[in-house]
């Protein structure tokens, strides 16, 4: 156990070095910059731009300036926001808790209606599986940002009492905080219900055909100990595999569905930065996201390991 995690944490190291190498070069890349984005419409002399370049170090060579980044960022500074001045990890923090957040309430919504869903698929067949992959296919061909429009349409001609818009601080109400994330948390983890639900199906059906589930129904074993710990325990290798890739997915959508939901995350706060083309945010939220995906596949790795005694041999 120690070993893996010495070395995933090794991989983690690289993998996000060259990520931060990727995006930073794949940023300047773009048409225009900070500069331009800023002035607008407004007519700026050449010399200007050149000048608040220069002041900003963009007129440097890119491998420079990217050492610089890495260099600072190395000692925990990621630098300031072009447009607010303002520490990076000063502006971040409170938005990436709120993503957060939003993500843990997505992945325990996908979870219960995927597992629920998906174990009813499998045991019950029938009408209730022709239901559950009808449902299923229906949503998966529908994206997160459309299924966000209709709960906020929904919501607000026949359920008016309900907040949809806005969010509360933890800090001030933890309770209404969460509230005020369930119909985005819905919004997010449907989608990936879906993926849940159609995986824990097949491997509940794979595994209820092994000949040690047949032994132990044999043998007379109460139905919830044969759901539990036969069939349940050795289904869940896939189902944990797809539920931590998914995770991945819960960050790429919450962009969408916090703005459309008004939310102040990192997803809303991502998007504002790349159309103003704010260098320094994007940077630092591209890093963290590509850290919070690889700290999630090395759970996973481990959590294989505590559910499969296969993996540990």
């Amino acid at each position: 156990m120690k070993r893996l995690i010495i070395v995933r944490l090794a991989w983690t190291f690289a993998i996000l070095l060259g990520v931060s190498f990727i995006a930073f070069i794949l940023m300047r890349a773009l048409p225009g910059d900070f500069v331009l984005a800023a002035a607008g419409t407004t007519s700026v002399s050449a010399e200007a731009l050149d000048g608040m370049r220069a002041e900003l170090g963009l007129d440097r060579p890119v491998l420079e300036q990217y050492l610089v980044w890495l260099g600072n960022a190395l000692q925990g500074d990621f630098g300031a926001s072009f447009v607010t001045h303002a520490p990076v990890l000063q502006e971040l923090a409170p938005r990436f808790f709120v993503t957060l957040q939003l993500s843990l309430v997505a992945i325990v919504m996908a979870l219960l209606i995927g597992g629920v869903t998906g174990l009813a698929s499998a045991r019950l067949r029938g009408r209730v599986d022709w239901l559950v992959r009808a449902i299923n296919g229906v949503s998966l061909a529908v994206p997160n940002f459309v299924i966000a429009t209709l709960i906020v349409l929904l919501a607000g001609l026949y359920f008016p009492q309900l907040v949809v818009f806005g969010y509360t601080p933890f800090a001030v109400d933890p309770l209404k905080s969460f509230g005020n994330l369930l119909l985005p948390g819905l919004a997010l983890g449907l989608a990936v219900s879906v993926t849940i639900s159609e995986n824990t199906r097949a491997a509940v059906l794979e595994v209820s055909n092994q000949d040690f589930v047949m032994v132990a129904r044999a043998k007379g074993l109460k139905r919830s100990t044969v759901l539990f710990q036969y069939l349940l325990r050795n289904a869940a290798t896939p189902i944990i595999t797809v539920a931590g890739l998914q995770v991945a997915t819960l960050l790429g959508g919450s962009i969408l569905v916090e703005t459309i939901f008004a939310i102040p995350g990192m997803g809303q706060y991502l998007f504002d930065s790349i159309t103003r083309r704010d260098y320094p945010v994007i940077q630092a939220i591209v890093l963290v996201a590509a850290g919070v995906v690889v700290l999630i596949n090395m759970l996973v790795d481990i959590a294989y390991i505590r559910a499969d005694a296969r993996v540990r041999l």
